[in-house]
């Protein structure tokens, strides 16, 4: 039951003013900056891509091996682009609102570092694979072994 001091001349409860918030600019920053610090991922993983393209160009094999690499990597980056997107827009549109709850991303950056570890571990790979095809490191592999 409400005390007297909560009653007004007419016996009505008053009601508490409604609690005025307000957002700081440094929210909408530090969401631009995200966004934009996702952008500058998918510029790398594009960057590697056309750089796999460019310098990769030995023989038939395995400039197609790195189109399929390449290839993956570009489709990967624009992903990551229109995920980045998608995440900017739905935490923009939570802080207009003002809505209470959680703003953190658990998968987008356990993704990203899937994504990568497996790309590069493939390139790697696929370097060593190349290095041991070469016939002067098989030559100094088998003079290294012939010592001991």
């Amino acid at each position: 039951m409400a005390s007297a001091d909560d009653m007004c001349d007419c016996c009505f409860p008053i009601d508490a003013p409604a609690k005025i918030t307000r957002i700081e600019p440094k929210t909408f920053l530090a969401n631009e900056r995200t966004f934009l610090n996702w952008l500058s991922m998918s510029v790398t993983l594009g960057s590697v891509a056309s750089a796999l393209v460019a310098f990769g160009k030995t023989n038939a094999q395995q400039a197609g091996a790195l189109q399929i690499m390449s290839s993956f990597l570009i489709i990967t980056a624009i992903a990551f682009c229109v995920y980045a997107m998608n995440t900017y827009f739905w935490r923009r549109r939570k802080i207009r609102r003002k809505e209470d709850g959680n703003f953190d991303d658990p998968y987008g950056p356990l993704a990203l570092a899937a994504v990568m570890l497996i790309m590069l571990s493939t390139i790697f790979a696929g370097g060593v694979v190349k290095l041991m095809g070469n016939s002067a490191v098989q030559e100094y592999m088998s003079f290294e072994s012939s010592k001991f």
